[in-house]
């Protein structure tokens, strides 16, 4: 049994790979999972008397604005009552849970099962789960169950030493990676009139130079930034034939893509 003077880290990294299992699915699906958080201290007395830990899952903004224009929406994990959808509105006056939508799926539903209820809420969030609050366990009693509970979603192998952060961030880098792989080779080449001035292309370049500066995601698509901007700054003023001669994006996917295929097949021979 863990010590009660651990208890509070065990619950962090705990929920932080609870959070972090079903950010993997939402990743999978396609989903611009931003971030994740968790948080271990039971005892903290400025939280509400019906919770003690919680973790939550936060989303880009395009996708909040789609799925509730009105204002801010993301998903929160009570260990007390599980998953919700909050949805909070511009307009202020409301606190977290006022307006919330509830899974209500037990206290620790499968990955797919979250993954399920946000595809639910994106056909109409405001209908999306109940309205009513369950409630699964009283607020800091049973932590040691609790945890137990928790672990069975500490990951095995690559990730077995590592904490949460460490396996979000990696995760989500490999996501972002595949995607970028899967839209330069996706076969839609048809050349599009995009309207931009010089200016605004100038600063798309500005923020993909910080992309790469800034990314600190292990495994991620920043490889992919250098020729991509590269092929943006030599196709200027040069008219559609350019797109075919600056295609070192494209050409860089093939080649990543011939190599993660040359790898599977070495992985099936060694295991037959």
């Amino acid at each position: 049994m863990t010590r009660d003077s651990n208890l509070k880290d065990d619950l962090d990294s705990a929920i932080g790979h609870y959070m972090t299992s079903v950010a993997a699915k939402l990743l999978d699906e396609g989903l611009p999972v931003k971030s994740l958080h968790a948080y271990g201290h039971y005892d903290d007395i400025t939280q509400p008397d019906t919770d003690d830990v919680e973790g939550g899952i936060d989303f880009g903004s395009a996708f909040q604005r789609r799925v509730f224009p009105d204002g801010e929406v993301g998903l929160h994990w009570s260990a007390t009552s599980g998953w919700c959808l909050f949805l909070i509105p511009n307009s202020g006056g409301g606190g977290l849970y006022d307006g919330a939508r509830w899974l209500g799926a037990g206290l620790l539903p499968s990955p797919e099962r979250v993954a399920a209820f946000v595809s639910s809420a994106q056909l109409d969030a405001r209908s999306a789960g109940s309205a009513e609050r369950p409630f699964y366990r009283t607020p800091r009693e049973d932590l040691h169950e609790l945890l137990k509970r928790l672990e069975e979603f500490a990951p095995e192998g690559e990730f077995s030493s590592h904490n949460y952060e460490y396996r979000f961030r990696s995760l989500q880098g490999q996501a972002y990676r595949r995607r970028v792989i899967d839209a330069l080779l996706s076969g839609e080449d048809a050349i599009v009139d995009l309207p931009i001035r010089r200016s605004e292309l100038q600063a798309v370049l500005h923020l993909i130079d910080y992309a790469e500066a800034a990314d600190s995601a292990m495994r991620g698509p920043e490889d992919f930034v250098v020729p991509v901007v590269a092929d943006l700054t030599h196709r200027i003023g040069n008219g559609y034939g350019s797109v075919l001669e600056n295609q070192r994006a494209l050409e860089h996917a093939q080649e990543v893509q011939r190599r993660i295929e040359e790898h599977r097949r070495k992985k099936d021979l060694e295991g037959e």
